[in-house]
């Protein structure tokens, strides 16, 4: 296969990588939205605020693989976040909980439906920083736990 071959091989696997990815038209909506979580969630924050989206949507996911499902538990927590149900509760622990999001059910859904679609990247620098820390405060397991993630997702 020559050059021209090559390249329609590889424009056909990128197009196809896209698609598979591309966003919902809810999701799209609720990525323009993002930017009031990602005020909290920012896996750059240091120090954070709130658990990295890669973990909350690993979390909501692994508990409620169904997108309607992920999505009406979402916004059932950011409505009127409880310790009822909370699911990062090491995450409380270090951080509290959050403040319930006064925004309209159209646009939480919407959000949720972007976190549930979107391919966060692994929070690489959050889990050095948090590593770092956790030791310094003599917390071991936490420490532990984030160099475990970062092993495993970032190496």
């Amino acid at each position: 296969m020559g050059l021209p071959g090559t390249l329609l091989v590889f424009t056909a696997a990128a197009l196809i990588s896209w698609q598979a990815h591309a966003l919902g038209p809810d999701a799209m909506a609720g990525k323009s939205a993002f930017a009031v979580c990602n005020a909290c969630h920012d896996a750059q924050l240091d120090p954070p605020r709130g658990p990295p989206m890669f973990g909350v949507q690993r979390r909501y996911k692994r508990d409620h693989p169904q997108r309607d499902d992920f999505v009406r538990q979402v916004v059932a927590f950011v409505k009127q976040p409880g310790m009822e149900k909370v699911k990062m509760r090491g995450a409380v622990r270090h951080l509290g909980l959050m403040p319930a999001m006064p925004l309209p059910d159209d646009t939480l859904r919407a959000i949720a439906a972007y976190v549930y679609e979107e391919d966060f990247p692994p929070p690489c620098k959050h889990w050095e920083m948090a590593s770092r820390r956790a030791r310094q405060e003599g917390d071991e397991n936490h420490a532990r736990r984030d160099q475990e993630h970062f092993n495993r997702f970032c190496k």
